[in-house]
């Protein structure tokens, strides 16, 4: 009797799970310099401490807020609460306001940036445009309560409008902010 030939051997099934790749591709970026750090917060500070108009200032989008969130995200080594705490107490001092008011605040974008971190970075750009928005708007309540506690006022009915449209802001603040990484990443190559 002849035996039976086997048949030929096929090739084991391709493994078709989630691809290995990074979900986020400036997960490679190199880490941010620390002088770009504080040149990008000491920029956003000047523009927003730069007088505009009794119509535009209202509607003077958190430039400080952002770019402090931002670097909280994504370099929380070199930038956290203290540095929210530091740049509050600069703005509070700069704008003659109710010394503590910003420092708050920033305090508590800090603490939320960086408890949120993991959250933020995995979400796609539009999630994380709320959730930035969200952070602002936390960010302008506490401002707004402990001007209300001190006797103030609110100034401007867009007092609250601002911090979602300043988180318009937030994916031209990534490309922006990310420039010094991705220029050494692409000396590297």
């Amino acid at each position: 009797m002849k035996p039976a030939s086997l048949p030929p051997r096929s090739p084991p099934p391709r493994f078709s799970g989630p691809s290995l790749q990074p979900i986020n591709p400036n997960l490679l970026l190199p880490p941010p310099k620390l002088w770009f750090i504080t040149v990008t917060l000491l920029i956003t500070l000047l523009i927003d401490l730069f007088p505009l108009s009794d119509t535009f200032a209202p509607w003077r989008p958190e430039l400080v807020a952002l770019t402090l969130l931002y670097w909280c995200t994504w370099a929380p080594r070199f930038v956290g609460v203290s540095t929210g705490f530091l740049l509050g107490l600069v703005m509070d001092v700069a704008n003659g306001s109710v010394l503590g008011q910003h420092a708050l605040a920033y305090t508590l974008l800090a603490f939320g940036a960086d408890y949120f971190r993991r959250r933020i970075v995995s979400f796609p750009m539009w999630q994380q445009i709320v959730f930035v928005a969200l952070l602002l708007e936390l960010c302008a309540l506490a401002v707004f309560l402990v001007r209300m506690m001190s006797g103030g006022e609110l100034s401007s009915a867009a007092y609250f409008i601002v911090p979602p449209l300043t988180a318009l802001l937030w994916p031209l603040m990534q490309f922006l902010l990310q420039w010094q990484q991705r220029r050494a990443a692409l000396s590297e190559h």
